[in-house]
């Protein structure tokens, strides 16, 4: 993976050694970019928990590490109250998910397992977790 900006591409490294240190794709994508833009990971984390392994390891719906880039944009973006406008959390997650349906074709955890196969499964998920964390930090820092 390229990173053309070495600030976002920290997230990237985070995430990527917490994927490869026993967090699953949503939780190290998470805790690297949260922790990456300055803030406790701590209590974020555990929101991520759910959503690994195609939601609650039934590989059957959104990658991971897509979710987690999501959670991501919620917990810095997201609403607080009712009435405000959520235009602007929802118009990065359509950048974030628009991404990397071209990337990968697909954001069906089950699909991509089945593309890589077990034996590219884990090394695949890490680059999916580094490159996703890097594509979130850099719409986020473009929007700032």
């Amino acid at each position: 993976m390229n990173c053309c900006n070495r600030n976002i591409c920290g997230a990237a490294d985070k995430s990527g050694n917490y994927f490869l240190n026993g967090y699953h794709c949503a939780e190290a994508v998470v805790r690297g970019s949260i922790e990456h833009a300055g803030m406790k990971p701590d209590e974020i984390v555990r929101y991520a928990t759910p959503f690994g392994g195609g939601y609650g390891k039934t590989f059957q719906e959104a990658c991971g590490a897509l979710s987690g880039a999501l959670i991501v944009i919620g917990h810095l973006y997201g609403r607080n109250e009712a009435g405000q406008s959520w235009d602007y959390p929802a118009a990065l997650a359509e950048i974030i998910r628009d991404k990397f349906l071209e990337k990968y074709g697909t954001t069906k955890c089950i699909n991509l397992r089945e593309k890589f196969g077990p034996e590219a499964q884990q090394q695949k998920c890490s680059e999916i977790v580094r490159w996703i964390s890097c594509e979130v930090m850099d719409e986020l820092e473009l929007e700032n």
